[in-house]
């Protein structure tokens, strides 16, 4: 197969390398268009007003001066490749996307933008940033992907996450979470008008998933890696819907 790689943690991250090492071990064509730097937690944000630079640093291999949505973008909508991709892979992440981290998530939003063009795409994350289980959980992905691929439906794309005690093996289907994140936001400086804000500490709250399936961060809890298929689309509330006049 052809597969684009790409990623929120940028082109020089290890779990695009580790997983690219992989996917070529099991004869894949693979193609990486990646950002420069990082770019975690950018979302969906696209530039759509002014330039992108583009680095060719090896042989189907650029790394992009914008965010993970840009790297599909101007990888599919230009002559960068000179071929159709079979699926794109985007991760591996260091660090869960989880719950209410689809909508936060770069490496989701590479995802989700490929699915858009008629690709089939899939993010994968692991809980933090390991060799041996990066290693690992490529390898779950490669040697299942035609599987995971053939279930995939139009407008959807596949959500993977592990975590450190993954097995390579053990996984469960998942309903999407929900995750407050309890932001504690304090003055850092003043200078005059101008107010310097940070973050100084937050805190997880984790609710059950809505639909019939388990929550992904229960099932990554228990040592199993979380399968979810993700909808590109919000859906309507129609119980509301149906007030409207």
């Amino acid at each position: 197969m052809n597969i684009l790689l790409s990623n929120d943690d940028g082109y020089q991250a290890d779990g695009i390398r580790i997983l690219e090492e992989v996917l070529v071990s099991h004869g894949h064509t693979v193609y990486v268009s990646a950002p420069e730097g990082e770019q975690s937690g950018k979302s969906h944000s696209m530039t759509i007003r002014g330039e992108i630079a583009v680095t060719k640093y090896g042989e189907r291999h650029f790394h992009i001066s914008g965010t993970p949505a840009d790297c599909i973008v101007y990888s599919h909508r230009s002559a960068l490749f000179p071929v159709n991709f079979d699926a794109v892979i985007s991760g591996i992440n260091h660090g869960y996307n989880l719950s209410t981290d689809v909508i936060y998530s770069g490496t989701c939003a590479a995802a989700r933008q490929a699915t858009m063009y008629g690709i089939k795409a899939i993010a994968v994350s692991l809980q933090r940033k390991n060799e041996e289980k990066l290693r690992l959980l490529a390898a779950f992905v490669a040697d299942n992907l035609e599987r995971f691929l053939s279930v995939i439906p139009e407008g959807a794309f596949m959500n993977i996450n592990a975590p450190l005690s993954f097995d390579g093996s053990s996984y469960e289907k998942a309903g999407l979470g929900f995750i407050v994140y309890d932001d504690q936001v304090s003055i850092k400086e003043t200078h005059g008008d101008r107010i310097i804000l940070e973050i100084t500490d937050c805190d997880l709250i984790h609710h059950p998933s809505s639909s019939k399936y388990r929550a992904d961060h229960e099932i990554c809890n228990d040592g199993k890696a979380s399968i979810s298929i993700v909808n590109i689309l919000p859906d309507v509330d129609e119980k509301a819907m149906e007030f409207l006049r």
